[in-house]
């Protein structure tokens, strides 16, 4: 299933500039793994799911080793020769620590850094909390209910859930300015309510994933626990009874959802959209890749001019719709029968806005598109309708008085036109020139005033 394929697929991605203003500070990491004499040890910085080589040293006789590098605060991992990894947390702090054996994590034990030990502490109570739900979970779905053994099972999976969260809220309280309270809180995920039907609870999960997700931080990018968050709440769009088609729909939903939250911050939006795009690339899921090149959230008028480049660098490749292509025109009459043809426009240029009427940031985006070809005579606006040819469209397009030309096969999302320019999203906007080459692909309304202010400064 595409979800588990997502879930535990490494994304490649570029490391991006300027990750905050967090500087680099001498950082001194020792520590001892006993039965690990005169054998290389690594250090490496993590980046959501890539890492970074940063150094690697000797241990000695007694399996001793010291890292004593610049590094900025965020997530690191030694690794050694076998294998073996111990993450760690660095945060202008020493760091020291001893193990019993690299592959247990239970054996770690740290002499020193406050936000090591609390995210050790955590990180063996919640992997605990995991199993023995893992276990409860079986029962809580298939055994027969209602029953006192169905009954207690629930009882003993919130109590879990309460546990794990009432200490995470005491660790994070007790030092809330921490590079691990940040973490914790971030990696923490929202209780279940295991009273309520399946249904429910995933559209509690979906409402309440993020909720104290801080994504203006970028400290988030310096650990691999953001990306990880992000792929878990996308899992929550798939079902296995779903078409490829439908899975691709239910991606770009939760995509949505997630670009709003990222657009906080101008770094972690190209964050999230680089990892992103890379990744659905790799899945081969092309209609994602392509609605992640719309840009849907994110002011790009406001973005510094180097951020607008480096978009463009990473959503280029992946427009299925290409920029200079002649546009499809494959709807011959307009929803009033009369015949139509991209040819017939006279004026320089045209907007294309494809939307529905069940949609609410289209219902929103229509008025402001009435305004801007009212205040630009050069652009003629053509709209094509992903909903049914109805009375209820042709009453609601004459109360608005939107006397522009409408396009509607009442195909919805299987029109010909739909799929030619691979529409996955409503609202989605191009502009055309007189030649009926796609010219621009603008992601809302600020944008092409943005387009249209370049435009006559050109002329």
């Amino acid at each position: 299933m595409i979800a588990e394929k997502l879930k535990y697929l490494s994304f490649v991605f570029l490391l991006l500039f300027g990750l905050g203003p967090k500087t680099q500070a001498q950082q001194i990491i020792s520590g001892t793994i006993k039965g690990f004499s005169h054998q290389t040890i690594q250090l490496e910085a993590i980046r959501g799911d890539q890492k970074l080589l940063i150094d690697n040293v000797l241990t000695d006789e007694s399996g001793s080793f010291q890292f004593t590098n610049d590094l900025v605060p965020g997530m690191y991992q030694i690794t050694t020769t076998s294998g073996n990894s111990l993450t760690i947390l660095v945060n202008n702090e020493p760091v020291q620590f001893v193990a019993d054996d690299a592959r247990s994590k239970s054996s770690l034990q740290f002499v020193k850094s406050t936000d090591n030990k609390i995210w050790n502490e955590y990180i063996l109570l919640r992997d605990k909390v995991f199993y023995l739900q893992d276990l409860l979970k079986p029962v809580i779905s298939d055994y027969e209910q209602p029953s006192l053994f169905h009954s207690t099972a629930i009882q003993e999976f919130d109590s879990l859930q309460q546990l794990l969260h009432q200490s995470a809220n005491r660790w994070i309280d007790a030092h809330p300015g921490s590079l691990a309270a940040l973490y914790i809180k971030t990696d923490l995920r929202p209780r279940i309510n295991l009273k309520a039907d399946f249904a429910t609870q995933r559209e509690n999960l979906k409402n309440s994933f993020f909720a104290h997700t801080d994504f203006g931080d970028t400290l988030l990018i310096r650990s691999n626990i953001l990306t990880r968050k992000m792929i878990d709440f996308l899992s929550l769009y798939q079902s296995e009874d779903q078409s490829m088609q439908a899975v691709q729909f239910e991606f770009i939903k939760g995509l949505d959802r997630l670009f709003e939250y990222a657009s906080i911050d101008e770094t972690m939006y190209i964050f999230v959209l680089e990892y992103m795009i890379n990744g659905f690339a790799q899945l081969g899921l092309p209609a994602v890749t392509d609605f992640i090149s719309s840009l849907p959230h994110f002011d790009a008028v406001c973005m510094e001019m180097a951020s607008l480049i480096k978009l463009e660098q990473i959503v280029g490749p992946y427009r299925s719709t290409l920029i200079g292509s002649q546009a499809p025109d494959l709807i011959y009459e307009d929803f009033n029968g009369r015949e139509f043809s991209f040819a017939q426009i006279q004026k320089p240029f045209t907007v294309l806005v494809f939307w529905s009427i069940t949609c609410p940031h289209c219902l929103d985006m229509l008025p402001l598109l009435q305004s801007f070809v009212e205040n630009n005579p050069n652009y003629q606006l053509v709209s094509v309708i992903l909903s049914k040819n109805d009375e209820l469209l042709h009453e609601f397009i004459t109360a608005e008085n939107y006397d522009w030309i409408h396009l509607n096969d009442g195909l919805g999302w299987e029109s010909p036109m739909a799929k030619a320019y691979n529409i996955f999203g409503t609202p989605t906007l191009f502009v055309l020139n007189q030649k009926q080459e796609i010219i621009a692909k603008p992601s809302g309304i600020k944008e092409l005033q943005h387009f249209e202010t370049q435009n006559q400064d050109k002329n």
